[in-house]
């Protein structure tokens, strides 16, 4: 199976020392990754190195067979910040409209709005069950309802690979495991990559298949149930 990602070497520093620290690997096309390990261990910079907002200060990544840096297919990845729903916390606009705004990915934010935008975004809303909640705020969502706005808005593209950060962030316990099942379904029957940030690895087990425990460099990377085994040895990793 091709892979989607190709690490090689990579290294990222804000300044003080190394976040990232000579990461290598390889992710898989189909692929379920959970990525653990403590706070400040550079999990987000690693997603957004993926997702094209950082660039590597040391190494290489290779996104579907093509460098990183020449890379310009991104309508082909979907992308979930940590707490996506600050930045709409206060702006009067409407769960539509949050997921229209992913059909604009990779374009100009003028672009023509056509009929094709209009029926995806329909069919989204159905698939996530939002369409109840078509002209609600975002911010009077509960953190469940809002984590379903923001994977349908990354999602509405078709995206072949999703890069998700702490998605279940201020979510209760069953919208969580909901929210994962959505996840594992996405995964199982359309063939989405998934790399995700998680501070829950035993739900997160669940759905996944493999796991990549970071502390600045590779502590752990492989299957998820031996990542449960090597939490009870190393479990400050898994913070």
């Amino acid at each position: 199976m091709r892979a989607v990602i190709e690490i090689d070497k990579l290294g990222y520093s804000y300044g003080e020392g190394w976040i990232l620290n000579d990461l290598s690997l390889k992710i898989a096309e189909g692929d379920f990754v959970a990525v653990i390990g403590p706070n400040g261990a550079g999990k987000s910079t690693l997603l957004r190195l993926l997702a094209g907002l950082l660039t590597p200060m040391q190494g290489s990544i290779t996104i579907f067979g093509e460098d990183r840096q020449h890379f310009a297919a991104w309508d082909k990845i979907g992308y979930v910040p940590q707490n996506p729903a600050r930045q709409h916390r206060a702006f009067p606009i409407s769960v539509k409209e949050v997921v229209a705004l992913g059909r604009l990915s990779g374009g100009s934010m003028w672009q023509h709005y056509t009929e094709a935008d209009k029926a995806a975004v329909e069919d989204i809303m159905q698939r996530f069950s939002l369409k109840e909640l078509a002209h609600r705020k975002v911010g009077e969502l509960s953190g469940g309802q809002q984590q379903r706005v923001y994977l349908a808005r990354a999602m509405v593209r078709s995206p072949q690979l999703l890069l998700l950060d702490e998605p279940a962030t201020g979510v209760d316990p069953d919208a969580k495991e909901e929210l994962y099942n959505m996840l594992g379904d996405i995964n199982r029957t359309q063939g989405v990559t998934i790399v995700m940030v998680s501070h829950d690895l035993e739900l997160a087990a669940k759905v996944c298949k493999n796991a990549l425990c970071l502390d600045h460099n590779i502590c752990f990377w492989g299957d998820v149930q031996q990542a449960l085994v090597h939490r009870h040895k190393h479990g400050y990793f898994y913070r």
